[in-house]
């Protein structure tokens, strides 16, 4: 209504010549000279108005009908045109010009109404004409149709104009969304503790825990035009329709909440893993997506439903936490090709996190011990000026063996050749590793992490060991060394860094410790290490423990649990995530956020006892990490936008925790 009566009173219009007059009338009770003035200059104003609209319709008929093109050739095409073409002044989107077709197309006269394209089709923009296109990107609604618009500007007397023709293009949209919602997705569905649910249970309860899982999956399922069939013991292949899909989608997977209500004698609960690929060009395609899309819930610690599409992917679920079910057997595997491929190397380069920790470090050292066993020149690539592990670098310089070990990110790029291999260690994300660059430029690439898998990690590695169940990098790295290197091989030094590193990550091996934990720590003990050397390596000085109290003070309670900490101080890493833990011992307190100054930066350690998933509320800002331990950096970022945008993403995390629950019920 406002923008109808907007343009009706715009000088030129009928209303405003017939607003003048009225107040001119009026002058006429008041002074009449003034009041016939006014009508004079009024009808005056009218008769120029008409005039100028005669003479700039005639000059764009004129041009209508002779348009000269390239090469001179002059010829009368649009006016009789079959297709709805339409002249308009590209700075305002007024018509001025519209053929027989295109008021056809309306169902009514717009060139003598002053009618705007915007208001035919309110998504109309011109970028695309001042770009040099000649086709407006996708297509154009305009009421119940759709067009496909081709146009160019014209330049004329009455100002820069465009000229547009409009086809119509309705049915083909309608086919190609019809052929897309009706395209097949297809996924995989897998129980993930199958062992477990299995173990020690008789085939009568091992019958009545599948049972229940083909029960809820067919009942999840019934209401779909899909085709759900078991194709292993513990795997399921599923298709449906992308329209089918989105429903499913829409409804946050419920049967992951429900199949977690089967468990066995011993209580462990069912979880599944849905892998789904879509958008592919043939079904192959979609099922080798498919098969990432599982891979990628799997190593994310199960319990989730992940969409791999053409070009990213979409998580949903995974609020449970890992439970430990490794088995020996990948670990020989993995051994075995590692060696193999050190054995094939000219030179191994061990490359870890930025900011690397004694997790990193430690892992990055038992690589170290494997190389030199099998005779390869070995490098570890760090940034010793940020380093949180300062203290665990300086003592295995201090060893013969590690003289010249530790090397920049450039001058590894000098010293790598085609058959250098580079093992990555503690992390699995491209932008976070210590030299992305580095990472690009060598081909042979072994993985080695237990950092839940996110979306951009690294591809095409030649080996991966990637563990989310495991407590650390150096728990899977001292795991390896057992299938690789003889015990007495393995420095004291070496065996007290892998120690530090899985003291670290397990918090004095009192959160994320397994069977597998203690084992590894056995064996790095009869390797030589001493725990008391080992906890040496974390103390910390004066000063230290006093910046640590005074971000701790900093602390407010954000309410379900949540104590966030924010300075916009400069700290140092460690002593920041040494607060989050501290935060976390606090009574009721189910996770600790701490955001501190790194540079133009704000980094973010966040700290959880469990019941929340800190990987997926550091996801929110760009981050990643595991289910108990996770991080971010924001970039450029103040404190105040930091604050803003953490208590977002917290807010977030738990609205779609309620939302799952609101669901589930």
């Amino acid at each position: 209504m406002k923008k109808h009566l907007k343009r009706s009173l715009q000088p030129g219009s009928n209303l405003f010549f017939l607003l003048f007059l009225l107040f001119a009338g009026g002058a006429l009770y008041f002074s009449l000279p003034y009041g016939i003035l006014g009508m004079a200059v009024c009808v005056l104003l009218r008769v120029i108005s008409l005039r100028s609209d005669a003479q700039r319709k005639r000059h764009v008929q004129e041009l209508m009908d002779n348009i000269e093109v390239e090469g001179g050739e002059i010829h009368p095409a649009v006016t009789r045109s079959p297709l709805p073409t339409v002249v308009a002044l590209a700075t305002t989107g007024e018509i001025v010009w519209a053929n027989d077709s295109f008021e056809a197309l309306c169902g009514r006269s717009v060139s003598a109404q002053q009618v705007h394209l915007t208001e035919l089709a309110p998504t109309f923009e011109t970028r695309w004409l001042i770009e040099g296109k000649s086709e407006f990107p996708g297509e154009l609604r305009m009421g119940r149709r759709a067009y496909h618009v081709f146009g160019d500007m014209v330049p004329g007397g009455a100002g820069q104009m465009m000229m547009l023709h409009f086809i119509d293009c309705t049915d083909f949209v309608h086919l190609r969304d019809e052929a897309e919602t009706r395209h097949p997705a297809i996924a995989i569905i897998a129980i993930d503790n199958y062992e477990e649910l299995m173990k020690n249970v008789t085939d009568t309860e091992k019958s009545n825990i599948l049972a229940g899982i083909d029960k809820r999956l067919s009942a999840w399922t019934k209401d779909c035009s899909a085709v759900l069939r078991k194709f292993d013991r513990d795997k399921y292949i599923f298709i449906i329709e992308n329209a089918e899909l989105d429903k499913l989608t829409a409804r946050k997977f419920m049967v992951l909440q429900e199949v977690r209500d089967i468990q066995n004698r011993e209580g462990v609960v069912a979880t599944l893993s849905i892998g789904i690929g879509k958008d592919g060009e043939t079904l192959a395609e979609s099922y080798q997506y498919a098969g990432l899309a599982i891979d990628m819930a799997l190593s994310r610690g199960g319990d989730q439903a992940v969409i791999k599409n053409r070009y990213t992917f979409e998580f949903y679920g995974g609020l449970s936490e890992e439970l430990e079910k490794r088995t020996k057997v990948k670990s020989r595997v993995v051994s075995n090709a590692l060696s193999q491929l050190i054995r094939d190397s000219s030179q191994v380069l061990v490359m870890g996190h930025r900011n690397s920790d004694m997790d990193a470090i430690g892992a990055a050292a038992g690589m170290v011990c494997a190389a030199r066993v099998k005779g390869k020149q070995v490098h570890i690539v760090v940034d010793q000026q940020h380093t949180m592990a300062t203290d665990l670098i300086e003592r295995l310089e201090s060893l013969p063996e590690y003289k010249d070990v530790f090397i920049s990110a450039e001058d590894a790029m000098i010293l790598c050749d085609y058959n250098t291999l580079l093992i990555v260690v503690d992390v699995n994300r491209p932008g976070y590793v210590e030299s992305e660059a580095l990472l690009q430029s060598i081909n042979k690439v072994a993985v080695v992490d237990h950092h839940r898998r996110a979306a951009d990690y690294i591809e095409n590695a030649v080996v991966s060991l990637h563990e989310p169940y495991a407590s650390s990098a150096s728990e899977l790295v001292s795991e390896l060394l057992q299938y690789m290197v003889p015990t007495n091989e393995i420095l004291t030094g070496e065996a007290e860094a892998m120690l530090a590193g899985i003291y670290l990550d397990t918090k004095g091996f009192s959160t994320r410790t397994g069977v597998r934990t203690f084992e590894a720590a056995a064996y790095l003990r009869r390797a030589g290490a001493e725990v008391s050397d080992v906890k040496r390596l974390f103390q910390y000085s004066f000063d230290q423990y006093m910046e640590r109290q005074k971000l701790i003070s900093s602390a407010r309670s954000c309410g379900q649990g949540v104590i966030f900490a924010l300075t916009a101080e400069e700290v140092d890493r460690i002593t920041a995530a040494q607060a989050a833990d501290e935060l976390l011992s606090i009574v009721g307190t189910r996770a600790s956020v701490v955001a501190f100054r790194s540079g133009a930066d704000m980094a973010v350690s966040a700290r959880a006892a469990g019941q929340v998933n800190v990987q997926l509320l550091m996801e929110r800002l760009g981050g990643g990490g595991n289910h108990s331990a996770a991080g971010a950096q924001l970039k450029n970022t103040t404190p105040e936008e930091a604050d803003r945008m953490i208590m977002q993403a917290i807010t977030g995390y738990f609205a779609d925790q309620e939302t799952e629950k609101a669901e589930d019920r």
